[in-house]
């Protein structure tokens, strides 16, 4: 399980990458899905396989004509996309079936140096983020240092706190669920930016919103379903046996 990790953490490294060229990954959720069903981690049903296609196609349609079609980013997001769903089954079978690495916070305490030292070195490779002190206006006295650094932990605790809540949704849940959450958090993203922002959607994003948030509930419906099926499957009624009289 330790290959399992280390893997985990070049594949998140990998999906953050794709942010450099293109933002869209509107294909993570049918990925996240086909490796579930890979490993074992959801059975095969035709309802989920048409749910979650729904999803993705409404996300698709919300993002049309966002960003001009370029390859080299289409092939970085399309191959994080697939890193991204092979990484959420690594990290659930860490979570779910591993002794030693069943907790949130357990498994991220083993793989977060390791993803430390890749993204530093990354950072230096093509950030260079040593070169921008000398020149960068949020590096120019004490007050703006203090204010940049600040955010920076800000940041931090807040990318800490949903990395947690992300490791124990997976192990209550499954990948498949974080998967639709986060498209639910893009939906409200895209809904705020309206209202806040003033963003303009066509018609098409606008039918874009409406279908994922169909196929959104489509699934919490079908999870509902079927956790009441379990349930029901699980818990039988005990014969009641009646107390014999004594002779």
């Amino acid at each position: 399980m330790v290959r399992i990790y280390n893997s985990i953490n070049f594949l998140y490294i990998f999906y953050n990458l794709n942010y450099l060229y293109i933002k869209v990954k509107s294909s993570t959720p049918i990925w996240v899905l086909v490796f579930a069903f890979f490993f074992g981690l959801e059975n095969p049903r035709f309802i989920l396989v048409f749910i979650i296609s729904i999803i993705s196609i409404g996300v698709i349609m919300t993002v049309f004509g966002e960003t001009a079609f370029n390859l080299k980013g289409f092939l970085l997001v399309l191959g994080a996309a697939i890193c991204s769903g092979f990484r959420w089954s690594l990290t659930q079978m860490l979570l779910q079936q591993e002794e030693s690495m069943n907790h949130p916070i357990a498994t991220l305490y083993y793989i977060s140096p390791v993803m430390f030292v890749a993204m530093v070195t990354l950072s230096l490779i093509f950030e260079r983020p040593i070169s921008e002190f000398g020149y960068s206006k949020h590096f120019k006295d004490l007050e703006t240092i203090t204010q940049t650094f600040g955010l920076m932990i800000i940041g931090g605790i807040l990318a800490f706190c949903m990395t947690i809540s992300e490791f124990a949704l997976i192990k209550n849940t499954s990948t498949v669920t974080l998967s639709v959450a986060g498209i639910s958090k893009e939906v409200v993203v895209i809904m705020l930016s309206v209202l806040i922002y003033q963003d303009q959607l066509t018609p098409l994003n606008i039918l874009g919103l409406v279908v994922s948030i169909i196929g959104i509930a489509g699934y919490n419906y079908y999870k509902i379903s079927k956790n009441s099926q379990d349930n029901k499957g699980r818990y039988q009624a005990v014969p009641s046996h009646k107390n014999e009289s004594k002779d």
